[in-house]
């Protein structure tokens, strides 16, 4: 394929944002084989220019076989440059059900030159050169703005691959800004140390969506208790509860009614499985809130520190495996 990208593509001017958009497709196994049936027909003399890519053996079958996400971005990157359409794949039933339940909240219209704008000045915030400023530049260069299927996968894998080294410590230090007031709606860390007594495993560095709060307690969604998978599916019908799609400061979780949602809808048992209570005065640091645009790497990244009640150490794992058993119960 480097070949193509050379010769094919060089009357084109393609500049670096599409290269680099090019080398991230190769991650997608649908998008690898179309690539691949080109590279064939590219060296036997049967593809010389972009028109040809139809006849291409191979070509058709694997544009059908495309996810939906790699369908996305090859219409995103591909097409502008040249490919041809290929069909898009329909919403999954999980993801119709989700739109239907908050309609008002999910068919929000996306304002991509918004959202660029808040990207970038959400960037210049960062501290430099820290983990989540670098992941949105290299997403940026690529072209990836807004939070579609394509794009939230790509910053879950970048999570997975480049945020292993990114523990609880680094969260702390540049994982968000510190506030003094805690809201509904928002994702929080901090570092937590239970009541003495407290007879049951606990998170010392929990990753919170608040959804509930009195006089003496705070409740939400702790997204350490599930595994990374499991986590991404469950923010991602989450993000149908939005009150924008700007991914601003301001963009928080419709919490009340996404409340409403884990009590009756049993979609969001691992929700209900991971909803946990808390206490202020037993909060051991500074609160930390996490922007919209930093909550896909904060879910993936290996923040979470879980013990028992003497204070031992516990593999993340189990715990994952404990509340996949809870869930099903549900």
């Amino acid at each position: 394929m480097a070949t193509i990208t050379s010769t094919a593509l060089l009357s084109k001017k393609v500049d670096k944002t599409i290269l680099n958009s090019l080398s991230l497709g190769a991650k997608y196994p649908g998008i690898r084989k179309i690539f691949k049936a080109m590279s064939r027909a590219f060296i036997v003399g049967r593809l010389t220019k972009f028109s040809d890519i139809p006849k291409v053996k191979g070509f058709q079958g694997a544009a059908d076989r495309l996810t939906k996400t790699e369908s996305a971005w090859y219409q995103r990157v591909l097409v502008p440059i040249g490919f041809p359409n290929v069909k898009q794949k329909t919403l999954t039933h999980a993801t119709v059900k989700a739109i239907e339940i908050a309609p008002d909240v999910a068919k929000k219209v996306v304002n991509i030159k918004r959202l660029e704008k808040n990207l970038q000045q959400h960037i210049s915030f960062l501290q430099e050169e820290t983990f989540f400023q670098k992941a949105h530049k290299t997403a940026k260069k690529s072209g990836i703005i807004e939070r579609s299927e394509m794009s939230r996968s790509w910053y879950h894998d970048y999570a997975l691959e480049q945020g292993l080294d990114y523990r609880s410590l680094k969260m702390m230090q540049s994982g968000g800004r510190r506030i003094k007031d805690m809201r509904l709606g928002r994702m929080y860390f901090f570092r937590y140390e239970p009541i003495a007594g407290y007879k049951y495993n606990y998170d010392a560095f929990p990753l919170v969506f608040m959804l509930y709060e009195d006089p003496d307690n705070f409740s939400g969604i702790n997204f350490h208790y599930l595994s990374p998978k499991l986590r991404a599916i469950l923010l991602g019908h989450m993000l149908n509860f939005l009150s924008d799609q700007d991914f601003s400061n301001r963009t928080r979780l419709f919490a009340r009614k996404f409340m409403q949602i884990i009590k009756t809808n049993k979609r969001f048992r691992h929700a209900k499985a991971i909803f946990k209570n808390y206490r202020p005065e037993h909060i051991q640091s500074k609160v930390i809130q996490v922007h919209p645009l930093d909550w896909e790497l904060a879910i993936m990244v290996p923040t979470e520190r879980f013990k028992t009640p003497s204070g031992g150490l516990i593999a993340s794992k189990k715990i994952w495996r404990e509340t996949a058993l809870r869930a099903r119960t549900i």
